[in-house]
């Protein structure tokens, strides 16, 4: 009793801690509902922008060319940032993206990057971020995803 006595501050921390943890840890499904809300835009192609389309977004556009493709003259403007892929998430390239008032557009002449950028920003709580193509008909973007078959789960 003498224990409990000295020790109330501490218990009274770890205690409520201890709970929701284990709490949290009891469910099943913990990445379940959040994989099919941050897949959906990219099965509704909500999150790829068009040059047309560009036009039409409200606001200020700020621009990061992602690599070494060049979009055109016609969409670029003063407010496009040149970056490599490996330096998206440095501290001043995060602030340039979370201060900016209004849409942010990801180009690559890769598809396939633009999009990995774009799902770790989104799922960093960026909003309002799409991906930029000037390829209407992007092979990549038609190919619907199949699971790899040889792979089994069990393994």
């Amino acid at each position: 009793m003498d224990f409990l006595n000295k020790n109330k501050a501490l218990i009274a921390v770890i205690l409520p801690i201890l709970v929701l943890v284990l709490i949290k840890s009891s469910g099943t499904n913990h990445f379940k509902s959040d994989a099919k809300k941050w897949a959906e835009p990219s099965f509704k192609r909500s999150n790829i922008v068009f040059g047309d389309q560009a036009d039409s977004l409200p606001g200020e556009k700020l621009i990061i060319n992602i690599g070494e493709g060049n979009y055109g003259n016609d969409i670029l403007s003063a407010n496009t940032l040149y970056l490599p892929a490996d330096s998206i998430l440095s501290k001043d390239n995060i602030r340039t993206i979370r201060n900016h008032n209004g849409p942010v557009l990801l180009f690559s002449s890769k598809a396939t990057v633009a999009a990995r950028v774009w799902m770790i920003l989104s799922q960093m709580g960026y909003r309002n971020i799409y991906i930029l193509t000037n390829d209407t008909d992007n092979e990549l973007l038609k190919q619907k995803f199949r699971p790899d078959t040889l792979v089994r789960p069990e393994l």
